[in-house]
């Protein structure tokens, strides 16, 4: 059973808490207030996991004996029988006590795709690229490992953390963001407003949005600033982004990206750069509120995509952006039968 007991006294707050793997010999300690993920992971333990930020529960794990503190209340992934099952959040979760948890498995080494490190960042240049969003460029402490689509947590205080997909190409100790800023929303508010020269924490990569391999289309679809991770794969998919020529694809890519407004519609040129360096490349824009002179399909980004659809059926899918237009995406292509193992997109929002 898993309850919030604050510890107390200037002991209690400051001793680690011990954490046993049930039916093992393997454990490790959390600090006062740290996530069992992150601790896990630093003491060379991996555990199930995937967007780092309580968006998909497969970091879940049942809590034997001991008591926890739920960090982030509002994490879309705890569900109300969770507390009747024990079973907690590791990546959102804190021990108030010492614990023994049961997990789906315990690796001593991370999966391929998410070799997730912790790194210390400085932000280098803030690029303004239409109001209220911007794209910050950052310089780790070693090389950012990642696959082109994935994100980042960054740490902006205590207590603040936010995600944040890699704008650019990995193999180098840059990754860059674009960050919108949402009035009252204090994480946002508080990426938008770094300066150059400050410095956080990052966590990376996280997601499962990468490149699977195969020669069906790929079907890219972005929101917003979902462009972020979408410009990332089209880079990836254009021999952009330092990919060998030997991994250049051939494969029909279909890149579509919807916005407000043409001045959020950030990056469009962009784009167009990287499906022109496609073998067979094809970009399609869509505008809530278009310009006059806007030559692209008037609407959400669904409507493009869902004239095209038919004959589309065969791809993978690619979708990120806020979670009210990828559960509209995600909604219409199960509607046309899409199989879901086929559809990728970010968990968090």
């Amino acid at each position: 059973m898993t309850a919030s007991v604050p510890a107390t006294g200037t002991a209690a707050a400051a001793r680690p808490h011990r954490v046993t793997l049930a039916g093992t010999d393997r454990s490790f300690d959390v600090a006062p207030g740290e996530r069992l993920l992150g601790a896990a992971r630093r003491a060379g333990v991996w555990l199930p996991y995937e967007c780092g930020w309580g968006g998909c529960g497969t970091c879940k794990v049942q809590v034997v004996e001991g008591t926890t503190q739920l960090l982030f209340e509002a994490a879309p992934a705890v569900d109300p029988r969770d507390a009747r099952r024990g079973r907690v959040v590791a990546c959102q979760s804190a021990p108030t006590s010492d614990l023994v948890v049961k997990a789906p498995r315990a690796d001593d080494v991370p999966t391929p795709e998410r070799p997730t490190r912790d790194h210390r960042a400085r932000l280098e240049t803030r690029e303004e690229l239409a109001p209220d969003i911007v794209r910050l460029r950052l310089r780790l402490d070693r090389e950012a490992v990642y696959r082109p689509g994935q994100h980042a947590v960054l740490g902006l205080g205590p207590g603040l953390r936010r995600c944040y997909s890699m704008a650019g190409p990995p193999g180098s100790t840059e990754v860059s963001f674009v960050v919108k800023r949402y009035p009252g929303r204090p994480g946002s508010e508080r990426a938008f407003a770094l300066a150059p020269g400050e410095e956080v924490d990052v966590e990376l990569p996280y997601g499962d949005m990468w490149l699977r391999d195969g020669d069906r289309p790929a079907v890219l679809v972005a929101g917003g600033t979902g462009i972020s991770a979408i410009s990332a794969l089209a880079q990836h998919l254009a021999g952009q982004a330092g990919t060998p020529a030997a991994e250049r694809v051939s494969r029909p890519v279909h890149v579509f990206y919807g916005a407000a407004t043409r001045a959020e519609l950030v990056c469009w040129d962009e784009l167009v750069e990287h499906t022109a360096a496609m073998p067979d490349g094809h970009l399609h824009g869509a505008l809530v509120t278009p310009d006059a002179g806007w030559g692209g399909a008037v609407g959400f980004v669904t409507e493009p995509l869902a004239d095209r659809l038919p004959a589309l059926g065969d791809a993978d899918f690619y979708v990120a952006g806020p979670p009210v237009m990828t559960d509209a995406v995600t909604a219409l292509l199960r509607t046309h039968g899409v199989q879901l193992d086929r559809v990728h997109h970010d968990s968090f929002g």
